[in-house]
């Protein structure tokens, strides 16, 4: 019996889910409910979390789809409209109680088979707090001449992973 469960984020969920990530960014402001609601909204089937045998939030993963070329900005609410082949990688946070436990490789491995399932062609995701290194593991490459606001932080990364 595997100790972690992943599944689709519910309603239920959203109390812990704010103050996981309140504890996991420090380099970047949180967004407020609403903002992250507006992206399981759009794509519930992508939204993901973690949890251990007794129920304990250990990450989240948030992911919806993006018809633009561009990157969308921190702190705003979006509505997207149809079906489209590229998906944006918003948010995955993992709790540091569950680090080295498999939570963030479990949370990424399963939206990349959802994706592959939905026909999604790419990925696409802003690297935060250092964290390229992870992202590359899974094949995901540096975009050039993105343009990305100044609050994704310090560092910021643009990345593409092309399924």
């Amino acid at each position: 019996m595997s100790l972690l469960s992943i599944a689709p984020i519910t309603e239920a969920a959203w109390p812990q889910i704010l103050a996981l990530q309140a504890e996991c960014y420090q380099e970047v402001e949180p967004e407020s409910e609403a903002v992250l609601r507006s992206k399981w909204r759009a794509s519930p089937a992508t939204c993901l979390q973690c949890r251990d045998r007794g129920g304990a939030l250990l990450g989240y993963l948030l992911s919806h789809p993006w018809p633009h070329a561009g990157l969308p900005a921190l702190h705003r609410e979006y509505e997207i409209a149809g079906p489209c082949d590229r998906l944006y990688l918003h948010d995955l946070a993992v709790s540091p109680r569950a680090h080295g436990l498999g939570v963030g490789k479990g949370l990424v491995a399963a939206l990349l088979d959802r994706a592959r399932a939905q026909g999604c062609a790419r990925i696409s995701l802003v690297s935060v707090q250092g964290s390229e290194g992870f992202w590359a593991r899974f094949g995901f490459r540096p975009l050039r001449n993105a343009d990305l606001c100044a609050s994704y932080g310090d560092a910021p990364r643009a990345m593409e992973l092309e399924l």
